[in-house]
């Protein structure tokens, strides 16, 4: 089976080498006789990886031609089979630009094309708008001829640094995190104490071999092994891999090419595997994710040949070069499913947003349609028997009940005919009721409030314009109390009614509330009768708010002067408001340090005509009115019972738009 697999992969790997090479012109083969036209060129490294290659190239393609875009796409391979060939790579990229005069965008895949192309010193390839994507932020710099490969220590460099001379347009580099890669290996082997790092003799290879080499020394805590194919061949990299510690974790980079530069498909991963069968594999790139690691902190390549699509036609098509893109892809918790089982991991936490490969499906996931399809048939048969029982019974049932269903839609068309007569003569009732509180109320409003103003209008020019000795002005007093608190009661009835049956007008418009609120303080200030401190609490110097001013002060009113009987002399009340954006309400407050209201009647107070105190003057409608008019303007009302030194009423009112239909 394994064997299989390799040829098959082999033969895959040579049927695409054929594609591409035909789809495009050698480095050093004839000129193009067709006149030139504008292009977008791919450079690619061809480095042995040439799945990942072709079909990254393949999606691009697909994508680009999906968003519309017209010009043609010209793949190019640069060929590249050995390290020691790295001081022709910036040759062979001129050599490539310079057969294709009319390059709209440069696309260049893989490190060596990235590396041989920002070598170019002449300006006009600084020009060339350019695309960069599947290779590691990190790169190295390649040693000149005269130094051995074998000794040579690269020093990782930003590659993004090296892009800032050039025209990049977008850049979709990778970043190896080792430092969360440790810590994923310490999780599951935390007797860890040594790494043995395997790259091979590439320039990926070396890419990595730099930066991890740089990244251990901030983990002292760890011997380690460089297992570099670049001094190795396969046989010296497997005897180099039994001689590591037992309490070592390997961490694979890459391993195709080693220093007799033999590429290998599978092969490699098979004889590490056989060298220390014991010792856990991860991977810091993918690379042995499926059959030999168990899985590792690598990044995530998905989704890069559509975001390059995306960038060449906004670049090309668009004409849009005023937006770079330098993006270092994100990373992912990766895992193999059936090396978690076989190690005995298969029941452990992994990190959060893991994604896990090779996951054994279960037999309904397996014989899905089949298992579908015979539930279907069982089911419809199934069906099929339940629905010729229900007619059967369903048949007999109605035969049975027939006679006796006549007599009872007799029986019921008496009883509606009867009930119907009751309906119309109760319907007449409601109507005339409905009549008489019309009238009542209409002459509440007419009959009753015409001569109690006049009683008050008269009370009051007698206190005021008559010559009375104290007893007449006290009698006189009395009336004019009396018949405003008279008046008050009916005006209070009036809104209770107007307010049920929806006939209150409500005229909304911009309210500076804070001087509203200043008003009516001042007015119950005015009023008030004992010596207590009433005052607005409030950090805005004004606040705008979409409401009925006269519906607001009647019951900002009807609070204030309901805390003012309640509070002895020497209290003090505070009336605040807050705007809360998120919630898009003003909550008004208004606290007093009065007898306070016994928390099981704390919801009878809303009712009309519940009063706590029968010896306290009012009609017991004030915050039933209140309670009517907020909910029909949209808020509510309610007591703070977390409030115990007095008593606290809150109510909301939201913050509207101009464009609220008036009722």
């Amino acid at each position: 089976m394994i064997l299989q697999k390799s040829i098959n992969k082999v033969i895959y790997i040579f049927v695409l080498i054929t594609t591409l090479l035909s789809a495009s012109q050698s480095v050093y083969g004839e000129e193009i006789n067709e006149e030139a036209k504008d292009e977008i060129l791919i450079i690619t490294s061809y480095s042995s990886d040439t799945k990942y290659t072709y079909d990254n190239i393949t999606a691009f393609i697909s994508a680009y031609q999906e968003k519309g875009g017209k010009l043609p796409i010209v793949v190019e391979n640069m060929n590249i089979t050995s390290l020691a060939q790295a001081p022709q790579w910036p040759k062979i990229v001129e050599g490539i630009i310079g057969k294709h005069p009319k390059i709209r965008l440069l696309v260049l895949l893989g490190g060596e094309a990235w590396y041989s192309f920002l070598q170019l010193e002449d300006s006009s390839y600084r020009k060339i708008p350019t695309i960069c994507a599947m290779a590691s932020r990190y790169s190295i710099e390649v040693p000149s001829p005269d130094i051995d490969i074998k000794t040579y220590e690269p020093v990782s460099v930003d590659v993004i640094e090296r892009m800032k001379p050039f025209n990049i347009q977008a850049c979709f580099s990778y970043e190896y995190n080792l430092d969360k890669g440790i810590s994923l290996m310490k999780d599951f082997y935390p007797k860890m104490k040594h790494l043995a790092f395997i790259s091979d003799n590439t320039y990926n290879g070396l890419i990595q071999y730099a930066l991890i080499k740089k990244k251990i020394q901030s983990h002292p805590e760890l011997g380690s092994t460089f297992i570099d194919g670049r001094k190795s061949t396969l046989d010296m990299a497997v005897k180099q891999l039994k001689g590591v510690p037992d309490n070592s974790v390997i961490l694979i980079g890459i391993w195709r090419i080693d220093c007799r530069e033999m590429a290998y498909v599978n092969n490699s991963a098979y004889a590490f595997t056989n060298a220390r069968p014991l010792l856990p594999t991860f991977s810091l790139t993918s690379s042995g994710i499926g059959y030999w690691a168990i899985g590792g902190y690598v990044p995530n390549y998905s989704g890069v040949a559509q975001r390059m699509a995306q960038k060449a036609y906004e670049v090309v098509d668009l004409n849009d070069t005023t937006h770079p893109e330098l993006v270092t892809l994100s990373n992912e918790y990766k895992f193999d499913a059936k090396k978690l089982e076989e190690l005995g991991f298969a029941k452990k936490q992994l990190p959060e947003n893991s994604t896990v490969i090779n996951v054994t499906p279960s037999f309904f996931e397996a014989y899905k349609v089949e298992v579908q399809t015979a539930i279907a048939i069982i089911l419809t048969l199934l069906l099929g028997l339940i629905v010729s029982l229900y007619y059967y019974f369903k048949t007999k049932i109605l035969s049975n009940h027939l006679e006796e269903s006549t007599q009872q839609l007799r029986a019921d068309k008496k009883k509606l005919e009867e009930s119907e007569v009751e309906l119309l003569l109760a319907k007449n009732q409601a109507e005339e009721a409905s009549r008489m509180k019309s009238a009542f109320v209409s002459n509440m409003s007419h009959e009753v409030r015409t001569p109690l103003n006049a009683i008050v209008g008269f009370s009051s020019l007698l206190i005021n314009s008559v010559q009375c000795n104290k007893e007449q002005e006290e009698y006189a007093s009395i009336i004019q109390t009396n018949s405003n608190l008279l008046l008050q009661l009916i005006n209070d009835i009036l809104d209770v009614s107007r307010l049920e049956s929806g006939k209150l007008q409500f005229t909304y418009e911009w309210c500076d509330i804070v001087a509203h609120c200043q008003s009516m303080i001042m007015l119950v200030n005015q009023n008030k009768t004992k010596q207590i401190d009433i005052r607005l609490e409030t950090h805005l110097e004004s606040y705008i708010l979409y409401t009925d001013p006269l519906r607001l002060q009647q019951i900002i009113m009807n609070l204030l002067n309901n805390s003012v009987k309640f509070t002895p002399d020497g209290g003090e009340i505070v009336l605040s408001f807050e705007p809360d954006k998120t919630n898009q309400f003003v909550r008004f407050t208004v606290t007093d340090t009065g007898c306070g209201i016994p928390e099981e009647k704390q919801q009878q107070v809303f009712d009309r005509f519940e009063k706590l105190n029968e010896f306290v003057q009012g009609t017991g409608l004030g915050l039933s009115i209140c309670k009517l008019t907020i909910q029909h303007m949209g808020g509510n009302i309610w007591i703070d019972n977390s409030y115990k030194t007095g008593a606290r009423f809150i109510f909301s009112h939201p913050i509207k738009n101009p464009e609220i239909k008036e009722s």
